[in-house]
């Protein structure tokens, strides 16, 4: 503002000088106030279009990663005029979550976050470029904010500034860990059954040949090997009868919403359901989701029906990376309303922290419908409960020694 005013102060006195060698017939004063004005008018002018035509661009390779993961991360300011840019400065606030590494880093004034602050001077159609990485640690949805620009002309009369806003973002998955290391076994750790009813043939995997028996498919007639067996030979498949999971993710860290919430419990949960739906994609089950919780972004849903689409592991991780404390209400009430929805003789797996009498009276009525439930704890506390028909892990002792070893940072 000082310096405005100072620049107007100028300009006015230029305009004075000149007037005053005109009446008076002082040639050099004349000369020399006049020389002035076109410098002042010729860096208005420059000020002017100093900001026209600069881009400024976030390379980003890789929006979505893991926690922990390291990304390349690089900035990009294009010239696209024929003016140069004596001087650029540039202003970046950047997530502190996402764990900035590279140059020209500093502290912000916006909470959790760092700056990234650039002074270059650009010729004209000239890009420069700075480059970063980022190691994601914490799962979220982290929006990258709006960068300041300044500019001015050539000769430091005038400054110009602006604000780009952007839509960029990185999203951080939840961390995925192995089931074991949570305390649950290698083998079938839903409680699976073995079975060898032939619920359906699953031509992906091709078990051998066998000759042909009345009633078998013509489509899986296997012509080289009739050519050599002068025999029909047909051939035969595993058998496969995976079944649906609905993966219920409870928020529910204590009774009341104005008592708080446990970060590291959320976390907790959040993690626990991770791995789990990464187990339930590599086993190839259906897949389905449900949760009493409330996403930062409003167009992920809370409940996603079971499916075996290559996409469906993705908007699960995608909804627990942006999950919130904030529940719709009680588990126990949500389930309640929705179980009778699940596919029957699926298996229901309901991770929580917080184990209500009412929450274990819903599992009753689920597995009453029809449906195998597997109940989950990952507090400390363990709930001491024991229900017919309910498997129940107890991981908050699991989850302690990993924090304790730094394997698993909660928050």
């Amino acid at each position: 503002m000082v310096k405005k005013v100072w620049n107007d102060c100028w300009v006015l006195i230029i305009i004075a000088l000149v007037i005053i060698g005109i009446f008076s017939g002082q040639g050099l004063i004349l000369g020399l106030s006049v020389m002035s004005l076109v410098v002042v008018l010729v860096a208005w002018l420059w000020n002017k279009v100093s900001l026209e035509n600069v881009e400024y661009i976030r390379v980003i390779p890789q929006k979505r990663v893991f926690i922990g993961e390291t990304v390349p991360f690089s900035i990009e300011l294009h010239n696209k005029k024929p003016i140069p840019l004596p001087r650029i400065d540039t202003v970046d606030d950047i997530p502190s979550a996402l764990n900035l590494n590279g140059p020209d880093i500093r502290p912000s004034s916006v909470l959790h976050a760092v700056s990234m602050m650039h002074s270059a001077s650009v010729s004209a159609y000239q890009k420069t470029v700075w480059e970063y990485s980022v190691q994601a640690k914490r799962r979220g949805f982290h929006r990258l904010g709006s960068v300041k620009i300044s500019s001015g002309d050539i000769f430091g009369l005038f400054d110009s500034k602006k604000t780009i806003s952007t839509r960029d973002y990185i999203l951080v998955y939840p961390q995925i860990l192995k089931l074991p290391a949570l305390g649950m076994p290698e083998s079938r750790p839903l409680g699976e059954k073995i079975t060898n009813l032939n619920i359906y043939q699953d031509v992906s995997w091709n078990r051998g040949i066998r000759t042909y028996e009345r009633g078998d498919p013509l489509n899986t007639v296997d012509w080289k090997y009739t050519a050599k067996k002068s025999e029909l030979m047909v051939k035969t498949f595993e058998s496969t009868s995976k079944s649906d999971v609905i993966l219920a993710v409870s928020v529910e860290t204590s009774s009341k919403v104005w008592e708080g919430y446990s970060a590291v419990n959320l976390e907790r949960v959040v993690a626990a359901s991770a791995s789990i739906a990464s187990y339930c994609s590599e086993e190839g089950f259906n897949l389905g989701f449900f949760s009493n919780g409330t996403p930062v972004l409003s167009d992920l849903p809370m409940r996603i029906p079971a499916s075996q689409s290559e996409d469906q592991l993705k908007l699960i991780l995608e909804t627990l990376a942006t999950i919130g404390p904030i529940s719709s209400g009680p588990m126990s009430e949500n389930l309640n309303k929705w179980y009778k929805n699940f596919p029957f003789g699926s298996t229901a797996v309901v991770v929580t922290s917080f184990i209500t009498d009412q929450l274990l009276d819903s599992l009753r009525n689920i597995s009453k419908f029809g449906c195998r439930v597997v109940l989950i704890n990952v507090a400390d506390e363990p709930s001491y409960s024991t229900v017919d028909n309910i498997l129940i892990y107890e991981l908050g002792t699991h989850f302690s020694r990993m924090e304790s070893k730094g394997e698993f940072v909660p928050i």
